[in-house]
């Protein structure tokens, strides 16, 4: 199994889980290339980059010699950082919750409505939101979960979210949120084996749950 075959379900949002031991750059680049590989033209993919966290993971990717260039034309939001990786068509400045949330949702608006041509489907990988989610206070980050839950339950369009969530940097903000955030996903993902691969720990799909697979293997 692979994690592209999770998001074969019109509208679905899965959550991926991992800490800051796992090695995510190369996990993340092989997780595009298998969707880029499945489906094509029909999946438009959209990546949320939170505080530059894009190009770590791109470096990382480099690193262990994986070609990058897949991302050279995906469009980019990005959230607060210096760093742009990718086609960045819109950057929202780090500011309190209900200005960001405005931002953000103007920004995805405009970038979807601007591709009306596409008859698939929007693939919107979120990487990096934890971080974003530390600098909010408690109200604000009840209040961004809360909205979160909302959009995931009242998609206009077939889009269809892959978002991933440092566990680790979620401890000292609230463990609360991390339970709010499995409850309010369908899908919930584990990476592990230092982000090599991944075991489905929730799903609404009877038949998925438990189910695992490898994301990527050393290369020799």
């Amino acid at each position: 199994m692979e994690i592209s075959d999770v998001l074969e379900k019109e509208k679905i949002s899965v959550l991926v889980e991992y800490t800051s031991e796992d090695v995510l750059g190369p996990t993340v680049f092989t997780i595009l290339q298998r969707i880029i590989d499945k489906y094509g033209d029909r999946a438009l993919i959209i990546i949320t980059d939170f505080l530059d966290t894009l190009p770590i993971y791109k470096y990382q990717a480099e690193l262990l010699g994986m070609k990058t260039d897949l991302i050279e034309n995906v469009p980019v939001i990005k959230v607060g950082g210096k760093i742009s990786v990718g086609n960045v068509l819109h950057k929202i400045p780090i500011s309190a919750y209900p200005v960001y949330k405005t931002l953000y949702e103007e920004a995805l608006g405009k970038l979807l409505d601007n591709v009306r041509h596409h008859n698939g489907f929007f693939i919107n990988m979120q990487l990096g939101i934890e971080n974003i989610m530390n600098i909010f206070d408690k109200k604000e980050l009840i209040e961004q979960v809360h909205d979160i839950g909302e959009y995931v339950v009242t998609k206009n369009k077939d889009v269809r979210d892959i978002v991933f969530l440092n566990t680790d940097s979620m401890r000292n903000v609230s463990l609360q949120v991390v339970s709010m955030l499995k409850m309010i996903f369908p899908i919930v993902l584990k990476l592990t084996n230092d982000g090599k691969s991944f075991v489905v720990s929730k799903s609404v799909f009877p038949n998925l749950k438990g189910s695992s697979g490898t994301i990527w293997e050393v290369m020799e």
